[in-house]
């Protein structure tokens, strides 16, 4: 899971996922949303949690976990819309992305050599991150009681970790494409 990488102690901490930014709309059950860059003011969808959300059960948990994805995914798929870029380029942050199933790294290989459209970018996020919640939501009775967004099938996690990685890359190069945009700034052949 992208967690396995940002330094999380432990399954209890909650975490500010926007980066230290304000959320513009504080009546929100979700920790993902929206906002303006203060330094661009190019619209941004905040990074996801990697924390759990509160809960008093672990399947409360496991429940406001997939009710995030789905929020993060339709919030990136909108502004990906909104951009509007009709000129293919390439997807910058999978450039060295790895994940741990074979079948979407599969799909990584195949987007680090596409060049898609900001509407086919978004469309994409909808698409990797629905499979992302579906695999979430349909695997409530194997969840881990005390790490609820872990389940104790190995090989399905991995399917999780992997539609989780994949997504959260294409909704920053959905981040990139923004800001770029605002500020006017031509596409960088770095990455993220």
């Amino acid at each position: 899971m992208a967690s396995d990488t940002k330094n999380r102690q432990t399954w209890d901490e909650q975490e500010d996922s926007a980066r230290n930014v304000t959320r513009p709309n504080q009546l929100k059950l979700s920790r993902v949303f929206r906002f303006d860059d203060p330094q661009t003011g190019a619209p941004q969808i905040s990074d996801f949690p990697d924390s759990n959300p509160s809960g008093d059960t672990p399947l409360e948990i496991r429940m406001k976990h997939f009710t995030e994805i789905e929020n993060f995914t339709f919030l990136a798929h909108v502004l990906g819309h909104e951009l509007g870029g009709t000129t293919p380029r390439p997807i910058r942050t999978v450039t060295d992305l790895q994940v741990p199933d074979e079948e979407f790294q599969n799909f990584v290989n195949q987007a680090k050599t596409a060049n898609v459209t900001d509407e086919e970018l978004a469309d994409s996020v909808l698409d990797v991150g629905i499979n992302w919640e579906h695999f979430v939501a349909s695997t409530d009775n194997e969840l881990l009681p005390d790490h609820p967004l872990k389940i104790s099938d190995v090989l399905m996690q991995e399917k999780i970790d992997s539609l989780d990685v994949i997504t959260e890359a294409f909704v920053r190069e959905i981040n990139l494409r923004s800001i770029e945009k605002q500020t006017g700034t031509k596409p960088r052949k770095s990455h993220e």
